[in-house]
């Protein structure tokens, strides 16, 4: 948990001062997919709060798009297996899309899409790997 919040922590830092690349959203969205808590909600309101004072944007803005996408997702775990590259990949281009769009309104934004979808899809690798997550293509809908 201290590892994600120093994670967290460091990638709101770098959103506000160096990069544009949504790196808290990528961070939230790979932890919903891999712990799928609903401790996500609170610490991606609160990061999007700080990212809007850090981004001199309108407070809330941020925060109710993290929360939002969250749920989304999350939405999607009861139907769908969103353990997948391609759910992750798919997820984190239209997500980054969607946030540059909205909230940052820059431009360039199919290519800082598309290296937020691969930054996404490959730290999903890694945490899949430590967390022993079968990350193979199941069949459309969940046994449930």
């Amino acid at each position: 948990m201290w590892f994600f919040i120093i994670l967290l922590l460091l990638s709101a830092f770098l959103e506000g001062s160096v990069t544009t690349l949504p790196l808290p959203l990528l961070l939230f969205l790979t932890a919903a997919v891999v712990v799928r808590k609903t401790w996500i909600f609170p610490a991606a309101f609160l990061t999007g709060f700080l990212l809007d004072i850090f981004l001199l944007n309108p407070l809330g803005k941020t925060s109710l798009f993290f929360v939002i996408f969250l749920f989304i997702i999350l939405l999607y775990d009861r139907k769908f297996d969103i353990q997948t590259f391609h759910f992750v990949f798919l997820a984190a281009f239209i997500g980054s899309l969607i946030y540059f769009i909205a909230i940052l309104h820059i431009s360039n934004i199919l290519t800082q899409a598309l290296i937020s979808a691969i930054i996404t899809t490959l730290s999903f690798w890694a945490l899949a790997k430590l967390n022993k997550i079968d990350t193979k293509r199941k069949v459309g809908f969940n046994e449930s």
